[in-house]
């Protein structure tokens, strides 16, 4: 016997006219169908407005996800993220599938203000130059500090930044 299952997940940011990023968390599987929308104001990357649906098989703690969403609005995406999050909409009686759409939203908004920089640093050929444009980055924005593996302490590009 052959099973089958089938997951798309899909995370789409636009940027609406009055600067307002407007992001869309999307999984649709075999057995579940969710929807997560964020508000995010710039530039402090607020979460305005939270929205979610999930249309089938919905877990117990997740039957009153349209309500329990609206507990991330306010916060900021950052530091602390994941903890906060974690404490909203997660423990033994929360919602899981709303804190991982939260959290791969937030990543998603991150990485849209982070690739163009970082493809125009892997279009150089100089690795001195790249690696002052990178610091640059993260100087000109310190909620990069941590986000991601090659903003830790101990990667080449935070070496002597002391942020």
């Amino acid at each position: 016997m052959t099973l089958r299952f089938l997951r798309n997940k899909v995370v789409e940011i636009e940027t609406r006219p009055d600067g307002v990023l407007a992001v869309s968390w999307r999984l649709t599987d075999d057995l579940q169908k969710a929807e997560v929308n964020l508000l995010v104001q710039l530039p402090q990357l607020e979460i305005m407005e939270a929205e979610a649906k999930i249309d089938r098989f919905v877990p117990e703690t997740c039957q009153s996800a349209s309500e329990r969403i609206k507990n991330v609005e306010g916060i900021s995406i950052g530091s602390g993220l994941r903890k906060i999050v974690a404490g909203l909409l997660g423990g033994p009686d929360g919602c899981s599938l709303l804190m991982e759409a939260v959290l791969e939203s937030a990543n998603a908004v991150i990485l849209n203000f982070t690739r163009p920089g970082i493809e125009v640093g892997e279009s150089m050929p100089d690795d001195a130059e790249k690696l002052t444009l990178f610091q640059e980055m993260v100087k000109s924005s310190p909620r990069l500090v941590r986000s991601c593996i090659a903003f830790q302490d101990e990667s080449p590009i935070m070496k002597n930044l002391n942020l």
